[in-house]
């Protein structure tokens, strides 16, 4: 089986900031940026990738806002993200298996808790090799 994480996400305290970190100590690319605008405040995440890996580093205006909330307070990791064949049978695996989605029927990336443990999220494989997140999904594309 390959390797099905493809995707981390950092929650950070200046965003601007750790992106010129691992652009230029690390050598990732800038994919792009995202505002998001969330029901209970928002907030900036810069795509970086390494040619296999994206890397998410998400800056929340608010801890009170959407998702900010997973993790614990900045600066910690967010969630990783696994590429999956079958997003039914695993989003019905981890459900059978204790675990529990935390996003709503439909939406992606799907987003769970393990029992006792952090929070990950499934997609579709290839998702992250598309080098580009939808707008119409996760918020408005800055750059």
């Amino acid at each position: 089986m390959p390797n099905l994480i493809k995707h981390i996400a950092f929650k950070v305290l200046d965003a601007e900031k750790e992106r010129a970190f691992y652009e230029q100590v690390f050598g990732f690319r800038h994919v792009n940026t995202v505002r998001r605008k969330g029901q209970r405040g928002d907030h900036v995440s810069h795509h970086l990738t390494d040619g296999y890996m994206d890397l998410t580093l998400i800056q929340y205006d608010s801890e009170d806002a959407d998702e900010s909330d997973f993790a614990g307070p900045a600066p910690c990791i967010h969630h990783i993200g696994m590429e999956v064949e079958d997003l039914e049978g695993f989003i019905a695996a981890i459900a059978a298996n204790g675990g529990r989605i935390l996003t709503e029927p439909g939406h992606l990336p799907v987003k769970f808790r393990s029992p006792g443990g952090p929070v990950a999220e499934v997609v579709p494989a290839g998702r992250w090799e598309k080098k580009t997140l939808a707008a119409g999904v996760h918020g408005e594309v800055l750059s």
